[in-house]
C-alpha cells in the first residue's frame, strides 16, 4: 500500500472492520425490520417453531462450513507471508481455497442428505415438534450452498479483502427479505395463511444469492491468476486446524440444540402450556436476543479481520504487533460493551414496547443488557486465540460455558421460569470471558489500566445516561410525538455524549 495514503487505508484490520461493520449494520437493520414483519405474519408461536430448526442447521454448519472457513482464512493469510519461491512449490492461496472447497462441499452434501432423510425423526424425537419436519427438508438445500460461499469468504478474509464477503452478506439479506415479502404478499392476496415455511424459503433464496455474488467475484478474479495449484498440499493442514474447531462448534451446536429443546420443555414444568412456552421462547430468541446482538456487528467484523492478522504476525514472529493489536481490540470491545449495556438497560423497555409492541420483549432486552461487555469481549478474545492457533483452548472454554448454561436450564427454569435461563446466559458468558482472558494473558501482553479502561467508561456512561434522560424529558418528549423517532434520538444522544466524554477524558500522550 503506498505510503502517501491515509494511515487508516494502510491498516487492513481497520479498513476491513469498517467495511464489514457497515455491511453488518445495514444487514442487521434490514434484518431488524424483517423480524418485525415476520413476527406479525407468523406470530410469536410461529417464531418459536422457526427458531427451533436453527440448532440443526448450526450442527451442519459446525461440521462443514465454519471450521473450514476459519482454516482457509488462516492459511491464506500465512501463505502470503512466505517467500514467493516457496509459495510456488507449496501452492497458492487458490490452492488453499480449492482444498477447503473439496472438504467442505463433500461434508455438506453428506449433512444435507442426513437432514433430508432423517427430518421426521429429528423433528419428532429430538426437537419434539412435528411441524419442524417439512422445514428441515427444505432447509437441507441450503447446507451445500452455504459451504461454498463460506469457503470463498474465508479466502477473501485471508487476503484481508473484506468487501466481497461484506457485499455477499448484503446480497443474502436482501434476497431473503425480498423473497419472503413477495411470497407473503402472494399468499395473502390468495387468502392463504403465511406459515414458517415462507421464512425458510427466504433462507434458501438468500443462500443462493450470496453464492452467486461471491462465486462470480472469485471466478472473475481467478481468471487473472496464472499461479499453479496443488490443493492436496494444504488438505491435511486444513483438516488438522479445522478438526478441533469443528469439535468445538459441533459440541456447542449440540449443547445449543439441547438448550432449544430443553427450554420449552422445562417451561412446561414451570406450569406453562405448549403455546405459552413456544411463544416465550420465540420472543426471547427471535426478538430480544437478536436485538442485543445488533451492535455486535462491530465486534464480529473486528474478530473476522483479527484472525488472519494474528496468523500473519505469528508467522513473522512479530510479537509486538500481536500485543498492540490485542490491547487495542480488547479495550475497544470493552468500551462498546459498556455503552450497549447502558443503551439496553435504560431504553430496553421502550424498545420492546415501541418496536415489537411487546412488554415481554422489553423486559428480556433489559435483563440481557448485562451480557454485552462479556459477550463482546469473549468474541474478540476467542478470535485472538484461534488466530494464534489455540483452538483447543477455545474448545474447552466454550464447553464449560454451555454446560453451565444447561445446568441453569435444568435446575432453575422449572422453579423460576425463563429468568433461570437468563441468569445462566449471564453466568456462562462471564465464565467464558474469564477463561479466554486468562489464556490470552499467558500468550500476549495486554496494556490495561483499571481506571482508564473500566472506571472511566463506566463514569462516562452514567453521566451520558443521566443527561440524555434529562434532555429527552425536557426537550424531545414535548417536541416529538412519534415514539420511534423520539427513541432513536434519545439513543443517539446517549451514544454521542458517551463518545464525547470518553474522548475528552482520554490519556494525553
Amino acid at each position: 500500500m503506498p505510503s502517501y495514503l491515509p494511515s487508516w487505508k494502510r491498516n487492513p484490520i481497520l479498513t476491513g472492520t469498517i467495511v464489514l461493520t457497515l455491511a453488518g449494520f445495514l444487514s442487521r437493520i434490514i434484518g431488524f425490520f424483517y423480524r418485525i414483519f415476520l413476527s406479525q405474519q407468523i406470530g410469536a408461536e410461529g417464531m418459536g417453531v422457526y427458531q427451533l430448526i436453527f440448532p440443526v442447521f448450526s450442527v451442519c454448519f459446525s461440521l462443514c462450513c465454519g471450521p473450514v472457513q476459519t482454516a482457509i482464512s488462516r492459511y491464506v493469510a500465512a501463505q502470503n507471508t512466505i517467500p514467493r519461491a516457496k509459495a510456488k512449490r507449496e501452492g497458492s492461496p487458490e490452492s488453499v481455497l480449492l482444498a477447503g472447497l473439496i472438504l467442505s462441499f463433500s461434508l455438506a452434501c453428506a449433512c444435507a442428505l442426513v437432514m433430508y432423510i432423517g427430518s421426521e425423526f429429528i423433528a419428532d424425537r429430538i426437537l419434539l415438534e412435528p411441524r419442524c419436519g417439512s422445514l428441515l427438508r427444505l432447509m437441507a438445500v441450503t447446507v451445500p450452498v452455504s459451504s461454498l460461499h463460506c469457503c470463498i469468504s474465508g479466502y477473501y478474509y485471508g487476503l484481508q479483502k473484506a468487501s466481497i464477503p461484506a457485499f455477499a452478506q448484503l446480497a443474502e439479506q436482501a434476497a431473503r427479505v425480498i423473497s419472503v415479502f413477495l411470497i407473503s404478499s402472494v399468499l395473502t392476496a390468495q387468502g392463504r395463511e403465511v406459515t414458517t415455511a415462507t421464512a425458510v424459503w427466504g433462507m434458501v433464496c438468500g443462500e443462493f444469492a450470496s453464492l452467486c455474488f461471491s462465486g462470480t467475484s472469485y471466478l472473475l478474479r481467478r481468471g487473472k491468476s496464472r499461479e499453479r495449484r496443488a490443493p492436496f498440499t494444504y488438505l491435511p493442514k486444513i483438516v488438522a486446524l479445522a478438526l478441533p474447531l469443528a469439535a468445538t462448534r459441533l459440541s456447542l451446536s449440540i449443547l445449543q440444540s439441547a438448550e432449544a429443546v430443553l427450554i420449552p420443555s422445562r417451561l412446561k414444568l414451570y406450569g406453562l402450556t405448549d403455546t405459552q412456552a413456544l411463544s416465550i421462547y420465540g420472543v426471547l430468541t427471535g426478538m430480544a436476543y437478536p436485538f442485543i446482538l445488533f451492535p455486535s456487528a462491530v465486534i464480529n467484523s473486528v474478530s473476522v479481520m483479527l484472525l488472519p492478522d494474528m496468523a500473519q504476525s505469528q508467522s513473522m514472529g512479530n510479537q509486538e504487533r500481536i500485543d498492540l493489536t490485542t490491547s487495542r481490540t480488547v479495550t475497544s470491545s470493552l468500551y462498546l460493551g459498556i455503552l450497549c449495556t447502558g443503551l439496553f438497560l435504560f431504553y430496553g423497555a421502550d424498545m420492546g414496547e415501541i418496536l415489537f409492541s411487546s412488554s415481554l420483549a422489553g423486559s428480556y432486552i433489559t435483563t440481557l443488557s448485562w451480557l454485552c461487555p462479556f459477550l463482546y469481549l469473549s468474541t474478540t478474545l476467542g478470535s485472538i486465540l484461534n488466530g494464534l492457533g489455540r483452538t483447543r483452548a477455545t474448545f474447552g472454554h466454550n464447553i464449560a460455558c454451555l454446560c453451565s448454561q444447561l445446568a441453569f436450564i435444568l435446575l432453575l427454569v422449572p422453579f423460576i421460569g425463563i429468568q433461570g435461563y437468563l441468569y445462566g446466559l449471564l453466568f456462562g458468558e462471564l465464565l467464558l470471558t474469564i477463561l479466554h482472558l486468562f489464556t490470552v494473558r499467558r500468550l500476549v501482553h495486554i496494556d490495561y489500566d483499571v481506571f482508564h479502561h473500566l472506571l472511566r467508561p463506566l463514569g462516562a456512561l452514567g453521566i451520558a445516561a443521566f443527561l440524555s434522560k434529562k434532555i429527552t424529558g425536557a426537550f424531545l418528549a414535548p417536541a416529538i410525538s412519534l415514539p420511534v423517532i423520539r427513541l432513536a434520538l434519545s439513543c443517539a444522544l446517549l451514544v454521542l455524549l458517551y463518545g464525547f466524554l470518553l474522548l475528552g477524558s482520554r490519556k494525553k500522550r
